[in-house]
């Protein structure tokens, strides 16, 4: 078990290094722009959705999934391709957050102090305040466990049921807006289909 879980890490390094490089620019994306506030028709669905604090443990497990990426495919044209899709999918976001680099603050004002604020004060920075639509953490978890389940059926539900946990977690633990959730799906099965309609089996 302990084997196949490093091996996973190990080719989730070793064959999506592109991916990996493109997905550390992330971090350069507030020194090149400010924020801009949201407007209120699009946080206002948030204050339906309870604060469920405990939910932020799910969110942390998005950096777990990462590395199952090297469970996908050993096919060397797959992989290519998923390289080019999880690439071309973090850019697009960067444009976006370039473009339209909304804060999210606002949602970030709904957390209360709770037994896990240690993992709130973590991933809260002021620094990172501007890349919210849409959320990478949706779409690349969703995207990775779509994958997942066309090559590896068996693990389909096991995958499907955490990236949905993932996505949930977003706006329920207050990291995202409910829209930064809804646009990371979009975009991981625009990427998905593409996928499928080459690789059709």
């Amino acid at each position: 078990m302990w084997n196949k879980i490093t091996t996973s890490a190990f080719l989730s390094v070793k064959n999506y290094w592109p991916f990996w490089i493109v997905l550390s620019l992330y971090f350069l994306i507030p020194a090149l722009r400010g924020t801009v506030d949201p407007p209120e028709k699009f946080y206002w669905i948030d204050t339906q959705f309870p604060f469920l604090y405990w939910m932020i443990i799910p969110y942390y497990s998005y950096y777990f999934i990462l590395f199952t990426l090297g469970h996908t495919t050993q096919d060397k044209r797959k992989i290519k391709m998923i390289n080019i899709l999880l690439v071309s999918l973090c850019f697009f976001s960067y444009l976006v957050y370039l473009v339209w680099p909304v804060h999210n603050k606002v949602i970030h004002s709904h957390i209360i102090e709770n037994p896990f604020q240690i993992f709130y004060d973590i991933v809260i920075m002021n620094y990172m305040d501007i890349n919210a639509f849409p959320s990478l953490h949706v779409a690349i978890s969703s995207l990775i466990s779509f994958l997942i389940g066309k090559e590896k059926r068996n693990l389909r539900w096991v995958f499907w049921s955490w990236s949905l946990i993932i996505a949930l977690s977003t706006f329920l633990a207050k990291q995202h807006y409910f829209y930064d959730t809804v646009f990371g799906i979009v975009l991981a099965v625009i990427c998905f289909r593409i996928y499928s309609a080459i690789f059709k089996s």
